[in-house]
């Protein structure tokens, strides 16, 4: 159960509506989702934090699978049950099988892996439970996607763990 309220959209404040009418038009999604109803408790930030999710969903240069590579290992090490399984359906509409998804924990001896796939896990992984990467695998990464990726990776990888981290403090409620 969810820690704080969820504010719903017909009682929501006119700045949250305008917000929500927002998300739905840029994710293209009926309805929003139980993360932006915990977050429009405080719309200021709300306003803030979802137009970075949808940089990195639809104008990073950044292969979305790769993106999602790394959000579902995050979403993994950090036992965030509800980034893992909302984002289940864009992993797969990227092109990750879902035998893939079901095995991102134990990537290092899969061979459902390509050796790229392992070093974008890897990176993430290591981001997600250091807080930092060594020299050596930011290079390899770098030169395998480039200067600019590595930048949104790194990015898209720290935003999601923020949101994890939120979704887990609040307990919220998968739908």
């Amino acid at each position: 159960m969810a820690r704080i309220p969820y504010v719903e959209k017909d009682t929501a404040s006119d700045e949250t509506k305008e917000l929500y009418a927002s998300f739905e038009q840029q994710f293209g999604i009926p309805q929003v989702p139980n993360v932006v109803k915990a977050l429009s408790n405080s719309p200021k930030l709300a306003r803030r934090v979802f137009p970075l999710a949808n940089y990195f969903m639809n104008e990073s240069a950044l292969d979305p699978r790769l993106r999602e590579l790394a959000v579902l290992t995050l979403m993994d090490r950090l036992n965030c049950k509800y980034g893992f399984v909302r984002h289940i359906d864009i992993a797969e509409r990227t092109g990750i099988s879902r035998e893939q998804i079901d095995n991102i924990a134990s990537y290092q001896t899969s061979e459902l892996f390509s050796d790229d796939d392992k070093l974008i896990i890897r990176y993430a992984e290591e981001l997600t439970q250091k807080g930092q990467v060594d020299d050596g695998l930011f290079q390899q990464v770098r030169d395998l996607i480039g200067q600019d990726n590595v930048l949104d990776l790194t990015a898209a990888t720290a935003f999601w763990n923020m949101m994890a981290r939120n979704l887990n403090a609040l307990q919220v409620d998968l739908e």
